[in-house]
């Protein structure tokens, strides 16, 4: 029993470095060529200390190996940890990078939705975004009455039984005129009614109204283009905003080819 204790505190060193080296190598597939000439050496190193423990390599050469084992094990286990804990950074960035892309092109479309709910189309220009943002106003329809904000229309009010005290066969202007349903037109800023409490409250990332033309972690800016497409006799405005230069993933929302709002990643 004391002989085989002696045989595992003598060959466990060498024979760790050789078994981690053995499954570096194993696991490699899809690691850069450094992990993979670095697993390598390990195993090598792994190989020769055991030889070297064994005896097999002779008096003269055994300072020169040790050193070499020595000095590889250390310079190889730490280029392999560097490597993995280089991707595990860059995986950590493409996510954190991601993640504001794709906030910042949702604030984009949302300005876009606001702008084109306002002006009847949309813009291909920031500047003009951002005017609009800062400077514009929407035109919003308030209704009072027996019609309640949550219905947005008298026929479907009239389908829940929601106005009780129209006469049958009114129209819905002749409802308005009769005062059962009143209507204001009011004017409120761009800003504060698209991006409310409300928004930042579920938003992932801190709004900055200036910063919308640019991508972020990045030193260029969107790319925005608008189109006009016929939808079965019916001509439908469309916007892309793209980025040109992407850090990993090329983020999209809309399209110019189809009446489409929505962003080229899982929403």
């Amino acid at each position: 029993m004391e002989k085989i204790g002696n045989i595992l505190n003598k060959y466990f060193v060498p024979g760790l470095v050789a078994v981690v080296g053995l499954v570096l190598l194993i696991f490699s597939a899809g690691q850069t060529l450094g992990f993979k000439l670095g697993s390598i050496a390990i195993l090598v190193v792994g190989v020769l200390g055991t030889l070297y423990v064994k005896g097999k390599i002779p008096a003269k050469y055994q300072a020169i190996v040790v050193v070499f084992v020595t000095l590889s094990s250390l310079y190889f286990a730490y280029m392999d940890y560097d490597v993995i804990n280089s991707k595990m950074l860059r995986e950590k960035k493409i996510e954190k990078v991601n993640k504001h892309v794709q906030q910042r092109l949702k604030d984009v479309r949302k300005a876009q939705l606001a702008y084109n709910r306002e002006h009847g189309k949309y813009t291909d220009s920031f500047d003009s975004l951002l005017h609009f943002l800062k400077n514009g106003e929407l035109t919003l329809i308030q209704k009072y009455g027996s019609l309640p904000d949550s219905v947005p229309t008298e026929e479907m009010a009239r389908e829940l039984g929601l106005i009780q005290t129209m006469p049958e066969g009114m129209t819905e202007a002749e409802v308005v005129d009769a005062g059962i349903i009143v209507r204001d037109t009011v004017q409120v800023p761009v800003l504060g009614y698209v991006f409310n409490d409300s928004d930042r409250k579920t938003r992932k990332t801190k709004f900055y109204v200036d910063s919308l033309p640019y991508v972020p972690f990045a030193d260029h800016k969107f790319e925005m283009a608008t189109a006009e497409l016929d939808a079965g006799g019916v001509q439908q405005q469309t916007f892309q905003v793209i980025d040109p230069k992407p850090f990993e993933f090329q983020h999209k929302v809309g399209s110019l080819t189809e009446a489409s709002t929505s962003g080229n990643w899982k929403e």
